[in-house]
């Protein structure tokens, strides 16, 4: 009995939308909002919000006295080229310091004598223009507004440096991790190629294939380590595993059947590195164990409202994971690879009858190649 991907789909919970993953890149959060909360865009937002402040004191007339006026328009201003002169202080304190406690009275003593020089030189401004200055009491009130605005911004300047930072090493973490992962696919097929290889060895024409697929096989395998991505198109794979089919298949012979039913859509679909690789080698390993002859293998693979959905089907029973003569590396190495790329928004179920082992995998499809 097979079970179509249409009808796995729907009687399943429907996924929800979009893909979650840890920061950064493929594994996180999209460019835009990485590029918004950079320096730059929240410098200009926040003193430009700040100009906005004066300005609408002076429009409704809530502040009518000129010099009030010109302290408030000044603020901005001034907060904006001091902190443009701050920021690499900021950056070798945190980098000095830290999360040392130092860290807190050192802000706010900077911050009480920012105010203070900025506060002198709007005084002598406003002399200068032929204002009147302003009681003692509203003097000291703008002070320390500048004190905590100083103060806020540089807290800002820490914690989303230090987020970003943190994020960074995450996403570093996890793309280690992948890297990792996925040099621990299974080495069996050039195990099995170099035995094939061996087992036709009187047949020049056989041997000659074999190494040709066995070439490409593995140039695909290598390209994907040099170019360090952990992603590509699906087709890319689909294409190296028909010659790692053809290598299985003259091993087998007439005891191996194998049928690939891939959409020109799916084919399109990037996908993670080594995404049926692992599916393949399962069921060609337990497979030819569990399976009368022939052994026969299906691998389909379509989009269906903006997900992946990919199934490789093999005849024989189902091998429990770390029993006998089972590892279950392959299908941890794999669930593990998806949930560091999109989290909780794959899924990899394993689906089995007395005859018939079935791999299911559903994924959103992220972009096209």
């Amino acid at each position: 009995m097979r079970t179509s991907l249409e009808e796995v789909v729907l009687r399943r919970a429907r996924p929800r939308d979009g893909i979650k993953g840890p920061p950064g890149s493929v594994l996180g959060r999209g460019p835009w909002l990485s590029g918004f909360f950079s320096f730059w865009p929240l410098q200009i937002a926040g003193w430009g919000l700040m100009t906005l402040v004066p300005v609408l004191f002076w429009v409704t007339g809530s502040i009518t006295d000129p010099s009030i006026l010109c302290y408030g328009i000044m603020r901005p201003v001034n907060g904006f080229l001091i902190t443009l002169a701050l920021r690499p202080c900021c950056s070798w304190a945190l980098a000095r310091f830290g999360k040392h406690w130092l860290l807190v009275p050192l802000t706010f003593l900077v911050s009480l004598l920012l105010s203070y020089v900025e506060l002198m030189g709007v005084d002598r401004m406003v002399l200068a223009f032929g204002l009147p200055g302003v009681p003692r009491q509203t003097r000291i009130a703008i002070f320390f507004i500048r004190v905590a605005i100083f103060m806020i911004w540089m807290l800002l300047y820490f914690g989303i440096k230090s987020i970003k930072r943190h994020a960074e090493i995450e996403r570093e973490f996890h793309q280690s991790e992948l890297r990792l992962l996925r040099s621990q696919v299974n080495p069996h097929f050039l195990f099995n190629a170099l035995a094939t290889i061996m087992a036709v060895r009187k047949n020049e024409a056989m041997v000659s294939k074999v190494t040709q697929s066995l070439a490409d096989y593995l140039r695909f395998s290598l390209a994907q380590e040099s170019e360090d991505q952990f992603q590509h198109p699906l087709g890319q794979e689909v294409a190296a595993l028909e010659d790692y089919l053809l290598v299985e298949k003259i091993r087998f012979q007439e005891k191996l059947e194998t049928r690939l039913e891939v959409s020109e859509e799916a084919c399109a679909a990037l996908v993670p590195t080594a995404l049926i690789q692992p599916l393949l080698e399962n069921a060609l390993k337990y497979g030819q164990k569990t399976s009368p002859p022939p052994l026969r293998i299906a691998i389909e693979a379509r989009l269906l409202e903006g997900r992946l959905l990919l199934m490789v089907e093999n005849t024989g029973r189902w091998v429990e994971p770390h029993g006998s003569g089972s590892t279950g590396l392959g299908i941890a190495n794999l669930r593990k690879r998806l949930h560091l790329v999109y989290g909780d928004q794959a899924e990899l179920t394993l689906d089995y009858t007395a005859t018939v082992v079935r791999a299911q995998v559903s994924l959103p499809c992220s972009g096209t190649a």
